[in-house]
């Protein structure tokens, strides 16, 4: 790929070369019509000075002959001039034409005039030399006997002279503008050079930053006001790439944490039995089973986050009844509320709802599980549904705005020493990966009362018909015909 540096001295090297082009064929169109127009005058000037001359003296016609000296038509004189009848038959010419033994010209635009307005034009000598016409028809003065009045004179003035001087000026010009193109290459190249100094040293602010030094920021003031939206932008996409590796960083360590105290408990089950087998009792394989349930949810719920990313979660969207939905959600979770007195204060404007069941059931499992097991006690939760949209409403006091940034973030907990059993911290970013698979969109807010709110919106109350879903379920025909686990 040819570089920007050289694609821009190319492209100012042909607009200047495209500019010093129109600027000579200017100056030399301009300077044509300039040389033109003055030889034209003086071919005028000296055809009227012929005709001012020309008068009738005894019955004759004459034209002084100090006046065609004068003005180049004698002999050795390089202009010429006839004068012509009507009827086209030589009447007069000018000792010049004598002398060189030719007629002025055979072009029929020499012939008689239309009108008595003069007539110029370019056109050929009897001897094929180049020349300047002038054509017009008058009358001798004293022509009291109307013996002249069809007379019309043609005079000629070579023009080799001009087309030199015109072929002078064009060489000139091409010659200055190619001398002067050459010249202005190297002069853009170090122009552009200079000029992109910025860029470059841009560039190589950008190639130093490497992931351990993610903190560095782009000095956007040193910057051209061209470069300074570049770098703010990078600026920007630093501050993010840094979170997302803090991310992955705080998720690494996090599921580390939540997959070695399951298996430091089985690993400490078994050395018991293996030590005191007496001490193998049913009990204690019950205990076991449960500790390896707790980590096969936490695989289980680590495995659709990844499907998720993937885009390999199948979705099928059915028909769902939403009160009936949101009722089996806080009934299976009734036993855990009464323990802790809370109450749900369901507002539900019912209606046709379509979803995927599987996806609408964990979202619904982990976002009231999580209200249950973080709310206070005695403290009412609130859930709104309608088909376009679910909010859930309960009281967090422990949180603050900064928490809430967090909430979506997985294995994100509030008790960063993490000692709470049941709860591995991936619900909150397990609903988020639901609702956008089902093409929704999932934001948390705390309210001024110190109220966590969970706000889902869907795009439509039918069938959804977003590309993200579609492109999702088109992805997630084949894994359709495996069975489907709730989490």
């Amino acid at each position: 790929m040819i570089s920007i540096r050289r694609r821009l001295t190319l492209l100012l090297c042909l607009a200047v070369g495209a500019l010093f082009i129109a600027t000579g064929l200017g100056v030399f169109l301009a300077m044509r019509g300039l040389l033109q127009k003055q030889f034209d005058e003086t071919l005028t000037a000296k055809a009227r000075a012929l005709i001012t001359a020309s008068e009738i003296d005894d019955g004759d016609f004459e034209i002084d002959l100090t006046v065609q000296d004068f003005a180049g038509f004698g002999r050795g004189g390089e202009d010429y001039f006839e004068i012509r009848r009507g009827n086209g038959e030589l009447f007069l010419l000018s000792p010049s034409l004598e002398q060189d033994g030719f007629r002025i010209t055979e072009d029929p635009r020499a012939g008689t005039p239309g009108d008595e307005e003069p007539d110029i034009f370019a056109a050929r000598l009897g001897d094929g030399r180049p020349a300047r016409f002038y054509l017009q028809a008058f009358k001798p003065k004293d022509d009291k006997k109307k013996r002249f009045r069809d007379l019309h004179l043609v005079v000629a003035s070579p023009s080799r002279g001009m087309h030199l001087q015109l072929a002078l000026l064009a060489t000139v010009l091409t010659v200055a503008g190619a001398a002067a193109l050459v010249a202005m290459v190297p002069v853009i190249r170090l122009g552009l050079r200079r000029g992109l100094d910025p860029l470059d040293r841009l560039s190589a602010e950008v190639k130093a930053i490497r992931p351990e030094s993610l903190h560095r920021r782009l000095d956007a003031d040193r910057l051209p006001p061209e470069l300074a939206p570049v770098a703010l932008n990078l600026n920007d996409w630093l501050a993010r790439l840094e979170a997302s590796f803090e991310r992955e960083r705080r998720f690494s360590s996090h599921a580390a944490h939540e997959l070695r105290t399951p298996l430091a408990e089985l690993k400490s089950m078994a050395e018991l039995g293996a030590t005191w087998p007496e001490e193998a009792t049913s009990d204690r394989c019950r205990e076991i089973l449960g500790v390896a349930g707790e980590l096969e949810s936490l695989l289980d719920k680590l495995a659709l986050l990844a499907r998720a990313d993937a885009g390999r979660q199948p979705v099928t969207l059915e028909e769902v009844p939403l009160a009936q939905s949101i009722d089996d959600a806080t009934q299976r979770l009734a036993p855990q509320a009464s323990e802790r007195r809370i109450r749900f204060d369901p507002r539900i404007d019912d209606g046709p709802f379509h979803t995927d069941p599987v996806l609408w059931s964990t979202i619904l499992h982990n976002l009231v599980g999580n209200a249950v097991a973080h709310a206070p006690p005695e403290s009412t939760v609130a859930l709104e549904a309608s088909p376009r949209r679910f909010w859930m409403t309960n009281p967090a006091p422990d949180l603050d705005e900064q928490d809430v940034e967090h909430v979506f973030e997985r294995f994100w907990r509030k008790d960063e020493s993490r000692t709470g059993h049941g709860h591995s911290g991936l619900g909150m970013s397990i609903v988020k990966a639901c609702v956008e698979l089902l093409g929704g969109h999932v934001s948390a807010d705390l309210t001024p009362a110190g109220h966590l709110q969970i706000k889902i919106a869907w795009p439509d109350p039918s069938p959804v018909k977003s590309p993200r879903l579609a492109s999702a379920a088109a992805r997630g025909n084949e894994a359709r015909t495996r069975p489907r686990d709730r989490w």
